[in-house]
């Protein structure tokens, strides 16, 4: 059951992307605040929503989210990527804060890279940057 199902419809027609379950699934998953997953995370998730999910029907309809800017994909660690929800901010390359204790991800597009920062000649295609920490909701657990 999905519990945003009238805004999500209506971000995947505003996109001009049918309106499939699949995507109204992983759309509701990622409204959750600071929720961001990787493809396998979604993937358990998604299964237990929907019973089967198809791995290939899986990524390319996050493929296709991406494409169209409503999610992006963060890179966290050496070889983990986890998809967020875009919200305003329709690119990928800000910061993000980790909780080291519960996990959460936030986006920080307020402290964007910006390139008169690099090296004279230097042009930047992406940036990657996690800030770890305690969340405030972890802070009084400490």
């Amino acid at each position: 059951m999905v519990a945003n199902l009238d805004y999500i419809n209506s971000i995947l027609r505003n996109n001009k992307l049918n309106v499939t379950e699949i995507r109204q699934q992983i759309l509701d998953i990622l409204l959750q605040p600071a929720m961001a997953l990787t493809q396998k995370e979604m993937e358990e998730l998604l299964t237990q929503r929907m019973n089967s999910v198809d791995r290939v029907t899986l990524y390319r309809n996050i493929k296709t989210l991406m494409q169209k800017k409503l999610i992006h994909q963060i890179i966290v660690g050496t070889n983990s990527v986890k998809y967020k929800l875009a919200g305003n901010h329709k690119t990928g390359n800000h910061p993000h804060f980790q909780c080291e204790l519960c996990n959460r991800l936030v986006c920080m597009p307020h402290l964007q890279v910006q390139s008169e920062h690099l090296p004279e000649g230097f042009v930047m295609k992406s940036s990657s940057l996690i800030i770890e920490g305690v969340c405030a909701s972890c802070n009084g657990k400490v």
